[in-house]
């Protein structure tokens, strides 16, 4: 089958050396390279010219957000299988290769994903977000309580199942990723794989209180948008109580790690409220992740650290 990489970029001249080169030396390589420059101002075009002559083809479009970005990749490509990538994040030499095996084995899997190394650019310690591993999954209605697919770069699918399923919403400026893997979800089964696929980059500026909180109102309407039309009312109540003690969940998680002052106490504060609303609302998922939330906002991210750092029988 023949495999689109779609390496979508805003301003990320400075990451896509090392995202252009993780697509080209994947052990099974990529059909296609495109990538789609969404009307960045920097060296954008200059760095993707470099590759030119090892088949990556560069594509400009006035800039319109992260999902119109990533269905203009869609029609610039042709392959049976579409392959995501965000300009400053890297694929693992074996990603397409584990992801392409598993899609030949499990013919009903229209959506495969797996783990990913999250990188910060702070110089702390990589942290490896696993998702455990499944053959063939029916993903909704649980996706509509939290992403449970994962970032775009994650995911490789079928382009039949776009067909389905539609593009990204371009009118969505946050949580474009999310809304069209529910409505993937709807159509296809998905599938994980047992590895790391992706580093993904966190580097400065992206966290900051005005966008974690559009995030937050984002998720919320992702959330009543698909939720309110589940048939089932007990199955409907049940879902949305979930999914909003999550929304609150990974909201707490992101001011409460924000290293900006001078609001960081503000922050803390919002974080804990959050958090414990979190817990109230839905106690039975995600139970130890959550009470780790309310530790580290209660007495803030050092303390919660050194307290990690005490051997069980010192405590």
């Amino acid at each position: 089958m023949k495999i689109s990489a779609i390496i979508t970029a805003y301003n990320y001249a400075g990451f896509l050396p090392a995202a252009i080169e993780s697509v080209l030396e994947q052990t099974r390589p990529a059909d296609e390279i495109v990538v789609v420059d969404d009307g960045s101002t920097d060296d954008t075009a200059r760095v993707v010219a470099r590759y030119a002559d090892r088949g990556v083809r560069y594509v400009y479009k006035a800039n319109g957000g992260a999902g119109a970005a990533r269905n203009r990749g869609i029609r610039e490509t042709s392959g049976e299988l579409v392959a995501f990538l965000d300009g400053d994040d890297r694929w693992v030499a074996g990603k397409l290769a584990l992801q392409l095996a598993h899609l030949e084995k499990n013919a009903d899997v229209g959506l495969v994903t797996g783990s990913e190394w999250q990188v910060y650019s702070s110089g702390a310690q990589p942290y490896l977000l696993r998702r455990l591993p499944v053959a063939s999954a029916e993903f909704y209605p649980g996706i509509l309580i939290e992403n449970t697919i994962g970032n775009p770069s994650l995911a490789l699918i079928r382009r039949e199942c776009f067909d389905k399923a539609g593009l990204f919403d371009e009118s969505m400026p946050l949580g474009q990723d999310w809304d069209m893997w529910i409505r993937l979800a709807m159509v296809c089964r998905v599938g994980v794989v047992d590895a790391p696929l992706i580093l993904f980059n966190r580097h400065g500026g992206s966290l900051t209180a005005n966008k974690v909180l559009e995030r937050y109102r984002s998720n919320l309407l992702i959330q009543r948008r698909y939720i309110r039309c589940v048939a089932d009312p007990m199955l409907r109540m049940r879902l949305f109580l979930s999914a909003y003690s999550m929304n609150l969940y990974y909201t707490a998680a992101a001011l409460a790690d924000s290293p900006q002052p001078p609001a960081a106490s503000s922050h803390r504060r919002l974080a804990f409220g959050m958090a414990l609303a979190s817990a109230l609302l839905n106690p039975a998922y995600e139970t130890r992740n959550k009470a780790g939330l309310l530790a580290r906002t209660a007495f803030g991210r050092p303390a919660f650290d050194r307290l990690r750092r005490i051997p069980a029988s010192r405590r």
